[in-house]
Order: C-alpha cells, then structure tokens, then sequence
C-alpha cells in the first residue's frame, strides 16, 4: 500500500473514533444486570445458585454489592447490616466468614470448620441445656464430631452404630432411639414398644429368668412398666412390689422386703433361707396354721425351712425320723400321721399293715400271729377306726351271741376269750 493510502486509512480511523466517542460512553453508563455478573465473577455466582439459599432468593448480587468499580467503589458489607445482632444470639458471634460463605452461606461440611460447638449452641439452647443438665461424653464433644452437615437428614450426622457397638448384631439405629436421646445418652426413656431383647442385651441373665421362670411377670407385664427409669436416675429404676400387689389384697403382700424371698425376675422361685419365714409362709398356707394350733407338737415349734427348704418342695418324715420298721415307706407314714399335726393320728379306712401298728404295740401284735381266729386276719384299724385308741367293744360286731343271763352275768367278754389279740373260742 502506497503512503498516501495508508494516510488515508488513519485519518478516516481517528474520525470513526472520534464520532463513537458519545455511544461508547453511553454503554459504560448502562445499569448492570444479576446476569452481567457472572460473565467475570462466575465461581461465585455458581456458589449462589447452588447453595446460596436466602441470599438468592430474597436478595441477588446487588443487594449486597451496590456499587462497581470503575463507576463505584467495591464494597463488601458487614453481615450485622441485614443480621442484627440484636435479633439472635447467634448473629453476635464474630467472623462470620469462619463458617459461612457470604456466596454459599448454607454450611454443607463441618468437617473443615474447627471447633463448632458455641455456635451450634447458640441456636440450639435446648440442646446445650441439654448436655449441661446431664453431662456425659457426648457433652465433651465438638459438634462436628457426630454432625458432618447441618440438617437431621439422613447422611447430615452420624448414626450411634457409627461409632458405638450394638447391643446386637440385628439392631439398627432406630432401636438405639426407642432408649438414648443423642444429647443425653446416659438417660433412658422407653416404652412398651422397645423390645426386651434389647434389654437382655444388657441383662441377659434377667430376662433368661423371666423367659422360664417368669410367671405373670413375663405374660402380664413388659421391662418398662416396671422399670420406668435407668440409672443414673435415682428413682423408678425398681418399683415396690405394693405399687401392683397391693397390701389390701392379701396378708402376703403386708410384709415388707420381699425381695428377700421372691426374684421379681423369677417370682416363683422362692428363696426360703429367710428366718424366720414361718409368718410369711402361714400368711398364705393357713391350712396348716389350723392344724398346728389345735394339735401343737414339736413340728410347731419348728420353723416352716426346716423341713421345706424350697417353695413346693419338703423332707419326707424317714429324712429326720426312724421309721416303725426297715420296711416302711413315706406313704406309710402320711396313713396315720398329718405332717402339720403328727402326734394326731388319723388312719385310712385301710392299707395300714398291722406291722407298723406293732412296732409300737409289740405284745398284741405278737398275739395276733399266734392266734387262730379270724381276728389274726383283720387289719389293726378294722376295730381301731379312724382315730389312735379308739377301741370298738366286742358287741359292735358281734352283738349279743350268747343267752342275755350269760351276758348279765359276764360282762367282760375277755374273762372268757383272752382278749381280742389273743382270742380263744
């Protein structure tokens, strides 16, 4: 290109310019828009889209930023501008910035924040309130140590089975719920949802005893209505037995320390080393508390454990006594004696062996072998019913055999007949 052409060319570019100079100052000049924003500010701009919550909704880029260099000056402005301080304890807090992003100021992660504890607490008084009335280890805690998010949605915190080990391989979290408050682990609260198993994870050996000796205790009843509360609390972890067996409804339950008999795990099995426990016993059996009042002996003087060692269960006479003979069992023993009254002796209508009857009373038994009559066949009780010493007359069976002068004159049938054992026609 000559000069003169390129002379040309610049003349005519610095008229253009000099002519373009108005509208170029008049696009300067237009107000810009949320949209202008992110064509230099983009990392921002996608942080408030995506987290930016109120910030986005309620205010957009120039709710903060009111101004841009170089028509303006670049401000940032304080949080307490919108925030007052007055409003909540948590805007008193300094360095906001520590844990919001003024772009994405709903926190996602906890995990780079440091300690977070004052202030989570200063939103969440009931919580601190909380840890402070019943501290525990989770109270020693920061709260980023259990909450990666802030949120109670799932992946927002850390279930219990995360760090703490089951009281089961098939518990899940929401069994960990029906007994903890994550605020205040060492307090229990359940109801009649919560499975017992859940409870012998612990106390296994109780609820075992419930299982196979429990009676109305495991059909009638769940843990929680007994067990109200947990240590540490101090009351209604052990109910007293009146709150259910009431003192009115029996003898039984006026007596106190039951414990010291009944299991409340296994109720029916009761410890009678207790002494003495004769009141408690006679309190519920007053069969035999008849029996000893009318007919005293020995036996009476004696305390029930002595020969009732377990509730149910007794020692047979032949355990403490001799018996009549080599031969005797313990059901010859209850055919003449009553256990609770031994020195009343009440035969059977029959199967008492003249044997035993002779142990005692050798010389007629001794006669009775020898003799011929059909008295030596009869059973001792045939004429002794009933009752020890009672003796039938001879004319009880016999009647009047001979002529009544005779029986005028003799009246003693044993001048003639040796007597009953030793008869003689």
């Amino acid at each position: 290109m000559a000069k003169a052409d390129r002379a040309i060319v610049f003349v005519t570019s610095i008229l253009l310019l000099l002519i373009a100079t108005p509208a170029w100052s008049a696009v300067g000049k237009r107000p810009l828009t949320d949209t202008d924003c992110v064509k230099c500010h983009r990392q921002p701009v996608e942080h408030i889209n995506s987290r930016g919550g109120a910030h986005k909704t309620e205010l957009g880029c120039f709710g903060c930023h009111v101004a841009h260099p170089p028509l303006g000056e670049a401000l940032i402005p304080e949080c307490s501008e919108c925030h007052a301080r007055d409003e909540t304890p948590h805007f008193m807090l300094p360095e906001c910035n520590r844990c919001h992003n003024p772009h994405a100021p709903v926190v996602v992660d906890f995990s780079a924040l440091g300690e977070t504890k004052p202030a989570c607490l200063s939103c969440h008084e009931e919580v601190g309130e909380s840890m402070a009335q019943l501290p525990s280890q989770h109270a020693d805690q920061d709260c980023s140590e259990c909450h990666n998010q802030h949120g109670v949605e799932e992946g927002q915190f850390m279930t219990c089975l995360e760090c703490h080990e089951g009281h089961s391989e098939q518990m899940v979290y929401q069994d960990c719920l029906s007994c903890h408050d994550p605020h205040q682990p060492t307090v229990y609260a359940w109801n009649q949802d919560t499975p017992v198993s859940l409870c012998g994870a612990c106390h296994a050996e109780e609820v075992e005893n419930l299982r196979t000796q429990g009676g109305a205790h495991a059909e009638a009843i769940h843990c929680s209505e007994c067990h109200q509360r947990h240590p540490p609390a101090a009351e209604g972890v052990i109910p007293a037995c009146a709150d259910c067996h009431d003192p009115g409804d029996s003898p039984h339950f006026k007596f106190d320390n039951c414990a010291a008999c009944h299991n409340p795990h296994a109720p029916l099995e009761i410890d009678l080393s207790v002494s003495p426990v004769k009141p408690v016993c006679l309190s519920c059996h007053t069969a035999p508390v008849r029996q000893m009042e009318r007919h005293p002996s020995a036996h009476a003087e004696m305390d029930c454990n002595e020969c009732h060692q377990q509730h149910g269960d007794f020692q047979e006479c032949l355990e403490c006594h001799s018996g009549h003979s080599t031969e005797m069992n313990y059901a010859d023993c209850l055919r003449c004696h009553s256990p609770h009254a031994p020195d009343r002796l009440q035969f059977s209508s029959s199967g008492v062996k003249s044997e035993l009857c002779g142990s005692c009373h050798h010389d007629q038994f001794a006669q009775l072998v020898d003799n011929r009559s059909l008295h030596a066949e009869l059973e001792c009780i045939f004429c002794h019913k009933r009752t020890h010493k009672a003796i039938l007359t001879c004319d009880n069976c016999h009647g009047q055999p001979h002529d009544s002068s005779m029986h005028q004159q003799f009246e003693d049938c044993s001048k003639c007949h040796k007597g009953p054992h030793n008869l003689r026609n």
